[in-house]
């Protein structure tokens, strides 16, 4: 199963400034603030409002407001909620190539390359109540104030402020000689990577646990408990769990029948659809729609 079938498509930035921010984003519902994805780019996500637990490779953070978190090139991540209080979070995502430059250097040598090889461990919870993450901190919401007023000088002091990002983070990394120690098995991330990318692209059809377990090689039991370790949700409720965004989706930018949208993401009981869909985002599927538009026209106004 390749891999890149959980890989994120979208384009950040463009070739000339490799980088983009994501200012406040809000989840509307339910306890999933950012779906199993991954991409090249690294990426800093700020918690505005709310607490979430976030889930890179094999490791698993606390993230209140006010701190942040760093993901590596290639990690996969995801962000759940925690706590009944809304999450609002605001993300930077960028090229670290544009960072390290066109010829190979101290810094790149140094920094950049070992910390894509893994043999550097960044310190990816990044607090408020460190002086270093206090530091860490002010830059991030520079950048994010920066790309908010459209700044004269954007493309500078991004760069810049990234580069005394890295430069507060570089004192508090780890060397691992071992190449990736802490972030886990690379074949379990990799085995992980494919298996939620088969999820993904197979979520509409009736997927059985003894064909996802035979995917990895696995028996059912060993395949639901790896499974379960690495995603923090059984295979039957991330299944479900995904059907469920994906309905949101439709219910977003479609006019389907709701009975509809429950066939189109595999679920061919629409009672059950119906339960699931109020028991994850705590309103029925046509409450959500309702409540959907609703929004939009209040923002529309503003």
């Amino acid at each position: 199963m390749n891999k890149e079938l959980l890989r994120e498509n979208r384009v950040h930035g463009h070739s000339l400034f490799p980088v983009s921010v994501y200012p406040k984003v809000n989840q509307l519902n339910g306890d999933s603030i950012l779906d199993c994805h991954w991409h090249d780019e690294m990426e800093i996500i700020l918690m505005e409002q709310g607490t979430a637990v976030f889930h890179v490779d094999m490791n698993v953070y606390e993230v209140t407001a006010g701190d942040a978190i760093f993901v590596g090139s290639g990690e996969i991540h995801a962000g759940y909620l925690l706590g009944d209080e809304r999450c609002i979070f605001s993300a930077i995502v960028f090229d670290s190539r544009w960072l390290a430059g066109p010829s190979y250097d101290a810094l790149q040598e140094n920094l950049f390359d070992p910390l894509l090889t893994k043999r550097l461990l960044p310190p990816r919870h990044i607090k408020k109540s460190t002086a270093w993450g206090s530091s860490i901190l002010h830059h991030i919401h520079q950048i994010l104030h920066d790309h908010e007023v459209k700044s004269r000088t954007l493309e500078i002091s991004t760069k810049a402020h990234l580069y005394l990002i890295f430069a507060d983070m570089f004192e508090q990394m780890q060397l691992d000689e071992k190449a990736g120690g802490v972030t886990g098995s690379p074949d379990k991330i990799d085995r992980i990577k494919a298996i939620l990318g088969y999820i993904h692209e197979h979520y509409s059809e009736n997927m059985k646990l003894n064909d996802l377990a035979s995917h990895l090689n696995m028996s059912e039991g060993h395949f639901c408990r790896f499974f379960k370790k690495m995603v923090q949700k059984s295979p039957i409720d991330y299944i479900n769990h995904y059907r469920i965004q994906k309905a949101c989706k439709l219910l977003e930018n479609t006019n389907y029948k709701i009975v509809d949208i429950a066939l189109e993401v595999g679920f061919d009981n629409l009672s059950y659809f119906i339960t699931l869909f109020k028991k994850q985002k705590q309103l029925t599927p046509s409450q959500y729609r309702k409540l959907f538009y609703e929004q939009l026209a209040i923002e529309a106004l503003e």
